[in-house]
């Protein structure tokens, strides 16, 4: 999915979303900088981090999301990237690389997934880590059901969900309703795709490209267990 014609709409959603922050800027602050982050949107990870006083290479492939991204970490010490992480080549390694908020959800194949892994371990440090969540499938809800997302600046969103179980895909499709200062209803429609991961498959992955790594259910590094909304790894070269 192309994130550009509704970066306005996902900056609005998300903005207020902090349950990542204090996990990714404390690894940042222990690990240094720069920090390359995988899937930046518009930078409120970044942003976070940046305030801190830790460079960070914001890595982005929708051009809207990078704009959006570049005005809001204005001033702060965020280098933003074109690019896709499937074909990471900066000529250089870092000490830390994040991929916050469900970003290794948009890898759909297998060899998407480990064209991505091979990148991150030749970026990486020795020493340094690799730290990203992405969604726990047990929590995957109602399929089919309209439900109101929310208003945000006169816009209402609902959205309704397919789980297609074979392919792990999650289809969210998005019902975007404007109301113009005439009365007007535009409404447009938007679907975004999602391949979710199970525990031993991460696992499996890590250590096929050589990774150690911790497995959390939250955070704050808590245990895995059913009722656990994330998954969160923190990953390093053997």
């Amino acid at each position: 999915m192309d994130y550009s014609p509704i970066a306005p709409l996902y900056q609005l959603q998300y903005q207020h979303y902090t349950d990542d922050l204090e996990f990714y800027t404390r690894l940042a602050l222990n690990y240094g900088g720069p920090v390359l982050e995988l899937g930046a949107g518009t930078g409120r990870v970044s942003r976070a981090i940046a305030r801190q006083g830790v460079e960070v290479w914001a890595l982005e492939p929708a051009q809207q999301m990078r704009k959006r991204g570049a005005k809001h970490t204005q001033g702060l010490g965020v280098k933003w990237l074109a690019g896709d992480m499937r074909q990471l080549k900066l000529k250089r390694q870092f000490p830390l690389i994040i991929a916050p908020f469900n970003a290794l959800m948009h890898l759909y194949t297998l060899d998407e997934q480990d064209a991505m892994l091979q990148g991150v371990r030749a970026h990486l440090e020795a020493g340094g880590r690799f730290a990203f969540d992405v969604y726990n499938p047990a929590h995957i809800g109602p399929q089919g059901v309209l439900q109101h997302e929310g208003s945000y600046e006169g816009t209402e969103v609902f959205l309704f969900q397919e789980h297609h179980p074979t392919a792990q895909a999650l289809l969210t499709h998005y019902l975007v309703d404007t109301l113009s200062p005439s009365g007007t209803l535009k409404r447009q429609r938007h679907t975004l795709t999602q391949r979710y991961y199970t525990r031993y498959e991460l696992e499996r992955w890590l250590r096929a490209f050589a990774f150690d790594y911790r497995l959390f259910g939250g955070f704050h590094k808590e245990p895995l267990t059913p009722e656990s909304p994330v998954l969160v790894l923190e990953a390093w070269k053997k």
